[in-house]
Parts: C-alpha cells; sequence; structure tokens
C-alpha cells in the first residue's frame, strides 16, 4: 500500500485490537470510563469507532466509497481487510482508500479528545485526502529521482495528429498556481501556447487533474483533433483511464475531462 508508515503501523494495531480506544484502555484498567469519546452513548469499540455512529458515518458518507459487502457491528476490522483484499483485482486501491480513512478518522477523535474540536465528516475527508496526495506526490518525485539516468524522450505524435504538453506551477505562499500548455504538430510546429495563473486553494492532485482539464479545454478552442495529451502525473494519468482510484473531489475534474474529450 501507498501510505506513510504511521499509517500501516495503525492499521497493524487495529486489526490486531490493541489500538488505544476506551474500551480497550477500560479492559487494561486504565480508565474507568469506555464511553465513546464523540457519541457519549455507546462503548468505544473498534467497530463502533470506525462505523456505528453518525459521525463516522458523514465520514464515509462524504468520501463516497462504495462496497460490496456490508459491514456488521459482528465483523471485526481483520474482517473488513480480507474482504477488501477478495476484491483488490477488480477494485485496485479500494482497500488502500479505506486505510486512509480509517486513519483520518482516529486522527479526528484524537482532536476531539485532546482538543475538543469537532470537524464535519466533509472537512476531516478533504484534509486527509489532501495530505495523503501530497505524500503520492511526493513518492512519484522520488521514484522519478531514482530513474534519473534513464533518458526518457519526448515522442513525436503521429502523423496529421498533435501532441499536447500540460504542465503545472504551485506557489504555496501567493495561494497560486499556474498552468502551461503548449500544442505541437508532428513537424515538431508550435501550433498554440497557453500560460496562465490562477488563486487557488486546491491540493496538488487536485491542481494537477485542473491543468490537464485546461489543455483539454484550450485544444478544443485551438480546433485541433487527433490530439494526444501528456503531463507528469501519473495518478491523473491512471485515474483517466480508470485505473485507480482517487479523491471525489479529482474525480469530478476528471470526469469533466472524459466528457469534454
Amino acid at each position: 500500500m501507498n501510505v506513510p508508515k504511521k499509517v500501516k503501523h495503525f492499521v497493524w494495531k487495529v486489526c490486531k485490537n490493541i489500538l488505544a480506544t476506551k474500551e480497550n484502555l477500560w479492559r487494561r484498567n486504565i480508565t474507568k470510563d469506555n464511553t465513546c469519546e464523540v457519541c457519549k452513548k455507546q462503548v468505544e469499540s473498534i467497530g463502533h469507532l470506525f462505523w456505528f455512529y453518525d459521525h463516522v458515518k458523514e465520514v464515509w458518507y462524504s468520501c463516497k466509497l462504495s462496497l460490496s459487502f456490508e459491514i456488521h457491528p459482528s465483523r471485526d476490522y481483520m474482517n473488513v481487510i480480507w474482504h477488501l483484499q477478495k476484491w483488490e483485482e477488480s477494485r485496485p486501491r479500494l482497500l488502500e482508500w479505506m486505510v486512509k480513512i480509517s486513519w483520518g478518522i482516529w486522527k479526528d477523535r484524537n482532536d476531539i479528545r485532546h482538543r475538543g474540536r469537532l470537524w464535519s465528516g466533509q472537512a476531516v475527508t478533504r484534509s486527509l485526502l489532501c495530505s495523503l496526495e501530497e505524500f503520492q506526490l511526493a513518492n512519484e518525485r522520488l521514484m522519478a529521482n531514482a530513474k534519473r539516468n534513464h533518458v526518457v524522450k519526448w515522442a513525436l505524435p503521429q502523423a496529421g495528429c498533435y501532441k499536447v504538453n500540460v504542465d503545472r506551477v504551485v506557489f504555496s505562499k501567493k495561494k497560486q498556481s499556474g498552468v502551461g500548455v503548449v500544442v505541437k504538430d508532428g513537424a515538431i510546429q508550435v501550433i498554440a501556447t497557453l500560460s496562465k495563473k490562477q488563486y487557488s486553494s486546491l491540493g496538488p492532485l487536485e491542481i494537477e487533474a485542473k491543468a490537464m482539464e485546461i489543455g483539454v479545454t484550450f485544444a478544443m478552442k485551438v480546433g485541433v483533433g487527433d490530439v494526444t495529451f501528456e503531463g507528469d502525473s501519473l495518478e491523473i494519468c491512471n485515474a483517466i483511464h480508470g485505473l485507480t482510484i482517487v479523491a471525489p473531489s479529482v474525480q469530478n475534474v476528471v470526469t469533466g475531462i472524459l466528457k469534454c474529450a
């Protein structure tokens, strides 16, 4: 799974049922109260914490992940992981996203306990997915640097076709992003270019998706057909081809790109 090591360690604790939930702390005589920190009604067990109270249901609804099986109160977390692994081939990265959201729920629960701060389900999901997108993009760059001795050359489009290259840059201090688009033909002649700066509070992967969307829209305005689009985000390329699951906000942009194409 392409997740931080702390998330993998967290999942190991959940599957072993040794996470510091109120129920587990109560069993060890560390606390006299085993009530859920959020709902204040039920015992804070692993199952209750991740599935069965109003706030956590709001988090799962916000991330819009659909499961092919129902989670019952009697089903433990290890059993859920086992079922997700069975669907890994047909639903790639579903298990990975489930683990990420679970970690976000645990992080949110600790914020409530120690700071008394309760975020909305949508805010929890958005904050989590943005931070993990940054982690994955950083990993992509590390892998690219590790393969820097491998020369990748720009390939010509086929005769009569065009290639549209898209790139983006982020100005984090100014909360701005920039997008560059270049359209070339088979003779490597530049047909049109676009440079655009915009104010944005989007996450890094959302900006990558928006950059591709701008490139597609620009190619339509220029009036070129038989186009190959090229960008430097493997995550977005895989999402466009339906090979990976991305955050709902990114998927909305990808859906718009596919409709334009």
